[in-house]
Order: structure tokens, then sequence, then C-alpha cells
């Protein structure tokens, strides 16, 4: 689902606005416009297109990292105890 909420015009993106935009752009969170001005500006600055594409590859590294590497059962366990003691600890509060 495509949102946004920011006044942004996007016929005049300039390198700060785009850059501000980044993660919203790579997870999908910005209407069409505003999506379609990163991309024309991407396309023409050599600035922010590396730093877009690294931030890109870098998050699709991590997601498939996620997904190959899971922490053993016991671990998993043991981590959800402690969360689930923290938060009861928190609303006694």
């Amino acid at each position: 689902m495509s949102t946004d909420s920011s006044p942004t015009d996007p016929s005049s993106l300039d390198c700060d606005e785009a850059l501000e935009r980044l993660f919203e752009y790579l997870d999908g969170e910005l209407n069409e416009d505003v999506e379609k001005a990163i991309e024309q500006h991407l396309a023409a600055c050599a600035r922010c297109e590396p730093k877009f594409e690294h931030e890109r590859v870098f998050l699709q590294f991590i997601a498939k990292r996620a997904h190959l590497e899971q922490a053993p059962p016991e671990l998993r366990k043991r981590l959800l105890r402690e969360l689930m003691d923290a938060e009861r600890r928190r609303s006694n509060e």
C-alpha cells in the first residue's frame, strides 16, 4: 500500500529531499507521484543513485540472511521468555 503524508512537491525533488525519502521509497511506502519523482531524480543524479543502490542491496542482503539463519530453538525460547518477563515487569510498574 502506498501512502504519503508529506507535502513534498514531486516535480521538484532535490538531493536532500530524495535522500530523506530513501527508506520510504525502498519500502514502497510513497504515493505514485513521489515515487516517480524519486526515480526521475535518481536517473539524473550521480550523487544520489549510488546511495539508493547501496541501501537497496544492503536491505536485500539483510532480508536474505534473516531467512537463511535462525537462532537455535533454545535461544529463541529463552529470548521469548526474557521479553515476556520484561513486558510483565513494565506492566506492573
